[in-house]
């Protein structure tokens, strides 16, 4: 079996975000909240500016301003900000195709799908899988925290492995976050390494079944294939057939090929991972004008935030990319006055 992308990556950012908990509220919510409030202000009839939905990376932008002693509109220099990324969506048109094909895919069988997973199982069964899923998925984590040189990290992830593979029965039970372990989850990727190194994330796309990505976060993907030994099933040199009236088999099909418990853990993932999103994905769709662009807006800033919370050092608040207008969707093309 070829390896398949049926990986959901854009919804894990709504799916990750429904499953971390708040944090406590910092001294500094209340001017942050402020600032944007005043900026709403701004914008009393522009509908992409509600005074009560402000997204919450724009309190964490004005956050990061307000340490660094900054203007909340200077953008920042690197990357992913939107003064590299003129127009990080050339291909528009295309995108729009594709996710107008993928939306009764999505709301006939993905989601009933999802639905039924959330409905049929209860909490403490899906929490179990998750875990599970989190588990198998974590050499990946363990070899990209060794890539990026950090080792703090990297021993966080190895210790989780082992406690929750053997204590945790499988990976069932999160052992590690609770007393006396108290390891907390995080995950990583090759396309965060990508973005540490400084790659940016490149042209975004969006593909049928797996939704909104980048040329790096699509790279990335691939990198993870391979750091995932529980999954594949071999990785060998293709395979020419002697018989004279077949053709040679395809380097695609026959060099990486996934096992049967991993193309069944791919796809228990997808479906837990809408279901995750299901809640996040819903109010989203109801307060945008433009599903896509909102959906585009908000896989863009939290990958940005991702990355850059991973180039500062364990404890230290990151310097996330600030925009020119931050309530502005960054793969917007610029209205003509």
């Amino acid at each position: 079996m070829a390896l398949p992308l049926v990986l959901p990556l854009a919804l894990a950012p709504l799916a990750a975000a429904a499953s971390t908990p708040d944090p406590a509220p910092a001294p500094e919510d209340t001017e942050a909240a402020a600032q944007v409030a005043a900026i709403a202000a701004e914008h009393p009839d522009d509908p992409a500016h509600p005074d009560d939905n402000a997204p919450i990376i724009v309190i964490g932008m004005a956050q990061a301003a307000q340490r660094d002693g900054k203007s909340f509109e200077e953008p920042e220099e690197g990357p992913d900000t939107i003064a590299n990324l003129a127009n990080p969506d050339p291909l528009e048109g295309m995108n729009r195709v594709f996710f107008a094909i993928t939306q009764p895919i999505d709301r006939f069988i993905l989601r009933p799908i999802a639905i039924v997973y959330r409905t049929v199982l209860p909490e403490p069964v899906r929490d179990g899988v998750h875990n599970a899923l989190a588990n198998i998925f974590m050499p990946s984590s363990l070899a990209n925290d060794m890539i990026q040189l950090k080792p703090e990290r990297a021993w966080q992830t190895a210790k989780r492995f082992v406690l929750n593979s053997t204590l945790g029965f499988g990976g069932l039970v999160d052992v590690a976050k609770r007393k006396p372990f108290n390891t907390p989850a995080h995950s990583n990727g090759f396309s965060n390494t990508l973005g540490v190194a400084g790659a940016g994330p490149g042209v975004y796309l969006y593909l049928p079944l797996l939704g909104p990505t980048t040329i790096r976060d699509l790279i990335g993907m691939g990198g993870d294939a391979f750091t995932q030994p529980l999954l594949l099933d071999r990785v060998s040199r293709p395979q020419v057939s002697v018989a004279p009236n077949r053709r040679p088999r395809s380097f695609v099909t026959e060099a990486v090929s996934v096992s049967t418990p991993g193309a069944i853990a791919l796809g228990t993932s997808g479906v837990d991972t809408r279901a995750r999103a299901e809640p996040e994905l819903k109010a989203l769709k109801a307060q945008s004008v433009d599903f896509y662009a909102a959906l585009r807006s908000t896989y863009l800033q939290h990958r940005a935030g991702q990355i850059a919370a991973l180039k500062v050092p364990p404890g230290q608040a990151p310097e996330v990319p600030e925009f020119d207008d931050p309530l502005e969707d960054p793969g917007a093309k610029p209205v003509k006055p």
